[in-house]
């Protein structure tokens, strides 16, 4: 049987197509889900994370001059912190402290 070949990528490499691709879908569906999922999870509007996200994403892009491939979504780490929010001022305090949070 033959061994499996090991994809190593310098910083400055750029795979091939169809590894490119492979990588940017898997990418896809775990940065959706997980902007998707912590919305839901705490009550908030998933299009409010998902438009967020975005406009985060295009400002992180602009900054680095497109250096460092990334997009910025929703964290798991900050559901305490939302619920806490949401309990103690509301939906309100809630998506002023995410807001604040992500400047």
């Amino acid at each position: 049987m033959k061994e499996e070949e090991q994809i190593i990528l310098d910083v400055n490499d750029t795979p091939k197509p169809m590894t490119w691709f492979a990588l940017s879908f898997q990418h896809l569906f775990a940065m959706f889900g997980a902007t998707i999922l912590v919305p839901y999870l705490v009550e908030l509007d998933p299009a409010v994370a998902l438009i967020s996200s975005g406009l985060g994403t295009i400002a992180f892009l602009l900054i680095t001059k497109g250096k460092v491939p990334a997009y910025l979504g929703s964290s798991f780490a900050f559901i305490t912190p939302i619920i806490v929010a949401k309990a103690a001022g509301g939906v309100g305090a809630a998506m002023v402290g995410s807001f604040l949070s992500g400047l």
